[in-house]
Parts: C-alpha cells; structure tokens; sequence
C-alpha cells in the first residue's frame, strides 16, 4: 500500500473528536439552547456553544479532508485550531448580538451558516473576508 494514500488514524480520531464534541454539546444544552430572546443582564452562555458547536462542524469538515497527511495533528489540533474556533464563535456571537433583529430566533441561521463557513475556511477566514468585502466595495 502507498504510505500516501493510508489513512492516518490521528488525524482521524481529532477530526472525529471535533464533531463528537460538537454533537454532544448540542445534545446536553438542547434545552436551555433555543429560546427566542435573552434574558436582560445575562452573557448568552448557551448561545456561544450554539456557535461553537457550528465552528466545531465545519472544522471537522475540512480535518476529515487532511486525515491522508503524515504529519502528526498533535500541536494544531489540540491547541492551536480550539482557541482559534473559540474566537471565530465569539466574534459571531458577539457581532451578531449586536444587533436588535438577530437577538431572537433569526439569530440561530444566521450564527449556525456563518460559524460553520468559518469553520470550515478556518486557515484562510481572514482572506474570505477581505475578498467579500473587496467584492462589496466595487
């Protein structure tokens, strides 16, 4: 068999971590989650895991596409890659609390489409960003 092509079973098991991760939080908060607007004074806690369990999808996408690299995931995907889906999920969570139309139910499309997509461009978020609002500008 070509080394190439094996499957490297760390890389698959992080990956995997990511969506299991990603699920659970999903199925324990499931309750608490979805309600249409926040209390006054309070910080969102299960909002922001709506948002990182999006980020965690999408970024279980694009490691599930690595899982043929030899490299070792060990540094990037133990710490590197959680605190930055930690931040990409604050700054939707944050910018989309911002806004008096998206404290309500809206709120759940829109974080969910958005965590995932920077999830999933995790690598070259900033890039996407400066290209859409290049493209914007025009």
């Amino acid at each position: 068999m070509d080394n190439e092509n094996r499957i490297n079973k760390k890389r698959l098991c992080f990956s995997l971590l990511y969506f299991v991760l990603a699920g659970v939080l999903i199925f324990i908060f499931w309750n608490d989650m979805f309600y249409f607007e926040a209390e006054k004074n309070s910080w969102n806690i299960y909002r922001f895991i709506w948002c990182f369990s999006a980020t965690a999808l999408g970024f279980f996408v694009v490691a599930l596409s690595y899982i043929r690299l030899s490299v070792s995931p060990w540094p990037d995907y133990a710490i590197h890659y959680p605190f930055q889906l930690m931040a990409i999920s604050a700054l939707v969570f944050g910018g989309l609390n911002l806004f008096e139309a998206t404290k309500g139910y809206l709120f759940y499309y829109l974080s969910f489409g958005l965590c995932y997509t920077l999830g999933y461009l995790v690598d070259s978020y900033w890039s996407f960003i400066k290209m859409v609002i290049k493209r914007s500008s025009k």
